[in-house]
């Protein structure tokens, strides 16, 4: 097997963050990984720097994940920061996890399907000052303003096209919580079937822990129960406590891995 780089950028990343593993004898492609770096203070603040392997192929070999795995040590190192290295498993996916374990790795992150099952009786109340604000974001102003923030939060470059393929989804409704300063929280929802899908709730940094986020989940949930829905259920990254906690609270409880995210935490 040979193991080698790139020979132009994968996914926009430079070279050097590319790994292919090769069949010398037959030529064929057995593996490969691509690094990805996000500098995120904002939604991870306790390990800003997040450091993702993207693997692809059935069966990962050996020295090609160890060398990518030493590539992104070595690039959590020249950041200087708190660095949280990862990459994707499908839950099922055992083998990828034995491999990854003796490399420091630990199956202590993923994404969660969090389900409750209406009514929602959590305690929620609208914080002193805020007004509740309901639209379906048609105004293409109001796009505009949610793609910065969510693009800002999530270091992405979503468009209007993306936005609008949620927009248009049955039942799609924003809950906005407005601060005498400005926006406090928005969370959007929509209806699948008999399920209210909560698709993203987010509260402005100076609100977080004065019940927004709880009133925003409880006036979902209330929307769902008017259009006789009987479930309520929310996508949650384990790494970002405090929404899971704040659904726990609710009454959400974890119904589905969706999504393994085994990784290391490195210190500078």
């Amino acid at each position: 097997m040979m193991l080698k780089h790139a020979r132009e950028p994968m996914d926009g990343q430079p070279v050097e963050n590319t790994f292919l593993a090769i069949d010398e004898a037959t030529g064929f492609q057995l593996g490969s990984c691509v690094i990805f770096c996000d500098d995120n203070p904002s939604l991870y603040p306790a390990r800003p720097f997040q450091v993702r392997l993207q693997l692809e192929g059935d069966h990962i070999p050996d020295k090609l994940l160890g060398a990518a795995v030493a590539r992104a040590r070595a690039i959590c190192a020249e950041s200087g920061k708190f660095s949280r290295l990862y990459t994707r498993v499908d839950p099922e996916d055992l083998d990828i996890l034995d491999a990854l374990m003796p490399m420091g790795f630990k199956d202590n992150d993923g994404l969660v399907k969090m389900q409750l099952r209406l009514p929602c009786a959590g305690d929620y109340h609208l914080p002193a000052g805020c007004v509740i604000v309901r639209d379906d974001l048609s105004d293409p102003m109001e796009q505009k303003f949610f793609l910065e923030r969510y693009n800002e939060l999530y270091n992405t470059t979503h468009d209007f096209e993306w936005l609008h393929s949620f927009i248009s989804r049955e039942g799609f409704m924003r809950i906005l919580t407005v601060s005498p300063t400005g926006m406090a929280g928005e969370i959007l929802i929509w209806q699948e079937e008999y399920r209210g899908v909560i698709g993203y709730i987010q509260t402005a940094k100076r609100w977080r822990r004065m019940g927004v986020g709880s009133c925003m989940l409880g006036l979902a949930c209330e929307e769902f129960e008017k259009n006789r829905l009987v479930v309520a259920e929310a996508n949650v990254r384990a790494r970002i406590p405090h929404v899971l906690h704040m659904m726990e609270r609710m009454g959400f409880v974890q119904a589905e891995l969706l999504m393994r995210y085994p990784g290391v935490d490195i210190n500078p």
